[in-house]
């Protein structure tokens, strides 16, 4: 029970510091009018708390000392101290003690619904002095060394430390623009609605009112999807054909998407396979194993053939395992180049029926490949019959 309370006090000192350093740096940057009219700075708040739990979550369950701000008493004083003098000062002089700093917390905690201003400051008046009193009590109380193992992030390579804070900025990166660019975010909103449904034509229009962007919009949309984003790649190189012409939109999507492959196999790489499964699932890599132990250094290729395998698990999963960069890198290219091309001249001449031809492409190809991994089964099979019956 003292674990379990000490460990609750360690995740609120965490996630209170690092609110701290968030709120100042939003209340600094609010004093920008030009930038506070474009930009909605109180997200850093929503960040920087995101950083505080991932934080705890390295200290807590790998090790990671030096990530522990929390844990060092001069370290803290000097966030609290300069923070706060940030936010008293800035918010006496140039705003409202009553007003802005509960206008602040309610939309970086997406509470704008829930609670008026004045009852987020009641709010604060109870959970501010009890945070700063839980800060205190840990600073004085020493950690329990069996709540954490420093083996797990010492047994990291610096390179898979790098990688794994790498991906983190980037996804603290891309919520943050995401949720404090109202222009950015709606029309990321829009892309991923016409991706879902399918819609090509909608799809076209939406690159187009980009004008000389619309084929880097598309390629950072292709490499995105190839990351982190389950949704349906086709639709963007049928819109590519559309737009750019078939031989131009084969070229930007099959270059696009490569990248994508290049920056999953090379963060498995970095990661490792621990991480890998949290993000494609254990079940999703225990399956690409037998597979690859099945076909060696063919399974890639023969996956890149049959659009229903995800692109994403390909990546991912190649990446942990013995494959050489280029063998992944070739195989990938070629392996995807024939549904590229056929997609790109499918979407420049016909986009009616791209959704039927599609999935009868997808059909042909899933039943052409499973021949050639099922042929010598059945060969066997029939060889094995004619034998009984002479």
């Amino acid at each position: 029970m003292k674990n379990v309370i000490r460990a609750f006090g360690q995740l609120i000192a965490s996630l209170f510091l690092f609110f701290l350093m968030g709120f100042a740096i939003a209340i600094l940057l609010i004093q920008n009018s030009w930038l506070d009219m474009r930009f909605n700075s109180e997200y850093f708040v929503t960040i920087s708390i995101l950083t505080g739990a991932w934080f705890y979550f390295l200290r807590t369950f790998m090790g990671a000392k030096k990530l522990a701000l929390w844990e060092s008493a001069k370290a803290t004083a000097a966030i609290v101290i300069s923070s706060m003098a940030i936010i008293a000062y800035f918010t006496i002089t140039k705003g409202s003690l009553a007003i802005l700093p509960a206008y602040v917390v309610r939309k970086s905690l997406f509470l704008e619904g829930i609670f008026t201003l004045s009852e987020m400051n009641q709010i604060f008046l109870v959970v501010f002095p009890i945070s700063i009193a839980i800060m205190v009590i840990t600073l004085l109380k020493k950690r329990n060394p069996e709540m954490a193992s420093d083996t797990g992030w010492n047994l990291l390579s610096r390179y898979q430390k790098f990688g794994m804070m790498f991906l983190y900025g980037l996804i603290a990166l891309f919520l943050l623009i995401y949720l404090a660019q109202g222009e950015i975010q709606n029309s990321l909103n829009q892309s991923i609605q016409y991706l879902k449904e399918a819609d090509v034509e909608g799809f076209r229009d939406y690159l187009l009112s980009f004008g000389s962007l619309a084929a880097v919009v598309s390629g950072l949309l292709m490499v995105f999807q190839s990351i982190i984003a389950p949704l349906p790649a086709f639709v963007i190189t049928f819109a590519n054909g559309l737009l750019f012409g078939w031989v131009g939109g084969a070229i930007l999507s099959w270059s696009s998407a490569m990248a994508g492959a290049v920056l999953c196999f090379y963060l498995a790489k970095i990661l490792g396979r621990p991480v890998v499964e949290k993000i494609v699932t254990k079940k999703a890599l225990t399956w690409w194993d037998q597979f690859f132990d099945k076909y060696g250094k063919h399974a890639v290729f023969i996956a890149r053939l049959v659009p229903i395998v995800s692109f994403d698990l390909v990546s991912y999963a190649a990446g942990v395992t013995s494959i050489s960069f280029w063998q992944f890198f070739w195989s990938t290219g070629l392996g995807q180049l024939p549904a590229t091309l056929l997609y790109s001249y499918l979407g420049q001449n016909a986009t009616s029926t791209v959704k039927i031809l599609f999935f009868v492409f997808t059909i042909v190809i899933a039943l052409a490949v499973l021949g050639m991994i099922l042929r010598p089964k059945l060969q066997t099979w029939g060889k094995g019959k004619q034998g009984a019956k002479g």
